[in-house]
């Protein structure tokens, strides 16, 4: 609950439980909020032809801001992203935390039949994401001039590895190779061996798909103010080089610094270790610092009692800190924690994935939550981490069964015979 504002909150098994009257293959006719409580999105309509993780997580926060989303997956094994990772029922962790809150169709867009379905959604579709590799939408019938010859007002956001044009065009991409194109990996190589190490997590589809997000509700705004449809070319590789460069390469942005500091001061911030955990501390403040060595009863110098002083005065800051690590080592996270708390210095112990939904913060603001999955069972999932407190988001707590919304989308589309599409193999 925001205080003051209205809960976000999961509504029911399936997105037909809202009560809206469907419109075609489309849940509502009108493009704009219809009342005080819609959702901030509703009305808008998102056509997700995208498989994997960049492109269907943008649709996916999309939907859980209250967009009507229709995700089309090819027959058979459906978007890979169902088969990564631990899996129940064709249902993965990470396709769930994507595809939450959409529908689903499965359509064989390979075919004249399935193209002509595509193009009928997207006729009425405000959005359409696709991650195509350059030139296979314009193969298929489904490029950006297809769709706005029967939209003009579509936005298409197309997310590519490395763009559309350059000699890294046609090559195929994943995180782990952004990661290493991008110079994310460098970045965290081993100090002493220069090995260099990709995040545990895949922070190039994800930043690229709040990019994308960010993109698609500006082009949304622009086509109100008259500005008319668009392609949103999005490519991971500039969208991490991009996010990097920002506090990575600070010497590579200020070509004539000669100083000592080095291009990503973020390097400083490194674990440390108590009797029972590991401990991160940032005292980037001479209040902050001179709390810090408070807390852990370590002298304070004078020499370093400002940022300036800690600079000139390198080997005794280096000596202090290893005499903070010490006292700090002596102490459980707890009391760390406590004497840390007590003299308002950031800090935080390392705390596992598998304890995110027992952290107190988290866990007073209800971050967390339980369902049971119609296909895949039990589970756990975070909410939507924004909260709208005069448009709460509600949103859908699981991702479709493959197929699941089918017969409803082509059952809204005009003279279209379900039947005779299953026996032909276009839709399953």
């Amino acid at each position: 609950m925001v205080p003051g504002g209205r809960s976000e909150c999961m509504s029911g098994e399936s997105s037909s439980s809202t009560g809206a009257e469907p419109a075609g293959p489309w849940r509502s006719a009108e493009r704009h909020r219809s009342g005080q409580d819609a959702p901030p999105l509703a009305g808008v309509r998102v056509l997700d032809l995208a498989t994997a993780l960049a492109a269907p997580l943008a649709a996916g926060i999309l939907a859980e801001q209250g967009a009507d989303v229709i995700k089309i997956e090819p027959p058979g094994a459906g978007d890979v992203l169902r088969h990564v990772g631990p899996a129940i029922g064709g249902v993965s962790g990470i396709y769930q935390m994507t595809n939450r809150s959409k529908r689903a169709a499965t359509v064989d867009i390979t075919t004249a039949e399935g193209r002509a379905i595509v193009l009928e959604l997207a006729a009425g579709a405000d959005l359409v994401l696709q991650n195509f590799r350059p030139g296979v939408a314009e193969r298929l019938g489904v490029s950006y001039e297809h769709l706005r010859q029967v939209n003009p007002d579509v936005i298409v956001v197309a997310v590519t590895g490395f763009g559309p044009t350059g000699p890294y065009a046609d090559r195929p991409a994943y995180d782990g190779i952004i990661q290493a194109a991008s110079g994310f990996a460098a970045l965290e190589a081993d100090a002493e061996t220069g090995e260099p190490h990709s995040l545990r997590h895949t922070v190039s589809d994800k930043l690229t798909a709040l990019y994308a997000v960010q993109a698609a509700t500006a082009a949304l705004l622009a086509r109100e103010r008259g500005a008319g449809g668009q392609l949103l070319e999005v490519a991971m590789l500039e969208v991490s080089a991009s996010f990097l460069w920002i506090d990575a390469a600070g010497r590579e942005t200020l070509l004539d610094y000669d100083g000592p500091q080095r291009s990503d001061p973020a390097a400083h911030v490194k674990p440390m270790a108590c009797a029972d955990g590991w401990m991160y501390i940032v005292a980037l403040s001479d209040d902050q610092y001179t709390g810090l060595c408070r807390a852990l009863e370590v002298e304070v110098d004078d020499r370093l009692a400002t940022m300036a002083g800690r600079h000139q005065n390198r080997g005794l800051a280096r000596l202090v800190w290893r005499e903070i690590r010490a006292r700090l080592a002596a102490l459980g996270t707890a009391e760390a924690c406590a004497r840390l708390e007590a003299h308002d210095v950031p800090h935080s112990p390392a705390v596992a994935v598998g304890d995110l939904p027992a952290h107190p913060q988290l866990s007073r603001r209800d971050f967390f939550g339980d369902s049971v999955h119609p296909a895949a069972g039990r589970m756990r999932q975070t909410r939507p981490p924004v909260r709208f407190s005069g448009t709460p988001a509600v949103w859908q707590p699981h991702a479709p069964e493959p197929g699941r919304d089918t017969d409803e989308i082509i059952a809204g589309l005009g003279g279209a015979d379900a039947g005779a599409l299953r026996a032909a193999g276009v839709i399953s």
